[in-house]
Order: structure tokens, then C-alpha cells, then sequence
């Protein structure tokens, strides 16, 4: 008779800490994850397997913050992104990189340990 009762309070206690809590104010207001410039188009789009043009020398800016790896990482890492230093450093050196072609696309996501959700053979270059 204890066995059982032991059994049923176990599998009460565990239907109560398993149990999801409705609670609005569980997640911090900052929770909705980096944000970015207003004319910010990264090809890592949340989900969904997008397709952007490298053209290094026409849309550095685009990617790589300020056209520098340092203002770049700053940028990830500030206040509004809270981006690690080392996925900051990782996004940034791929991003402020040449990239002429899937090559160098291919060796700059392995060399910068960047693994973004597309493909480089799906990309166009200048």
C-alpha cells in the first residue's frame, strides 16, 4: 500500500514540475532575439533557406558592419544584438572576407567556423 502511494505522489509531482506555466512575463521583453539595422538583409533569414548576391566590393557594407571586421564584431556583441564574441567574430570574418565564388564560400564558412542554414551553391556572385 506505501509502494503505490509513493508511485501516484511521484507521478503528481512530475505531472506538476513537467507541467507548462501561462506566465506573459516569463520571458524577458528583449527576448525576440538580435535585431538589426532597418535596411539589414542577411542571407541567414530565421528559418528559411534565402539566396543574396556576394558582390564583395559592392555589398561589403551590406554584411560586414562599416566595412571593418572590428566595427563589425563590436556591432554584434553591442547592446541591441548580444551576440557572443565568438559567434560575432565567426559571422563577421566570413562576412568581411572576399567572396568571389562557392569556393571561397565553402572555405571561408569552414576556416571562420560559421555555419549559417544555406548552402553556398545556392548563392550568386558578381
Amino acid at each position: 500500500m506505501q509502494l503505490s502511494s509513493l508511485i501516484i505522489q511521484g507521478l503528481l509531482l512530475s505531472g506538476i514540475i513537467a507541467s507548462p506555466i501561462a506566465i506573459t512575463d516569463a520571458v524577458p521583453e528583449d527576448f525576440e532575439g538580435p535585431s538589426y539595422p532597418h535596411n539589414y538583409t542577411d542571407v541567414v533569414a530565421a528559418g528559411k533557406k534565402k539566396t543574396d548576391k556576394f558582390c564583395y566590393d559592392e555589398n561589403k557594407g551590406h554584411h560586414c558592419y562599416k566595412h571593418s571586421l572590428k566595427a563589425c564584431v563590436e556591432w554584434y556583441k553591442g547592446e541591441k544584438n548580444h551576440f557572443s564574441e565568438y559567434d560575432a567574430n565567426n559571422l563577421c570574418s566570413f562576412y568581411c572576407s572576399k567572396i568571389k565564388n562557392a569556393d571561397d564560400c565553402k572555405t571561408n564558412k569552414k576556416k571562420f567556423n560559421y555555419a549559417p542554414p544555406w548552402g553556398c551553391d545556392e548563392q550568386k556572385y558578381c
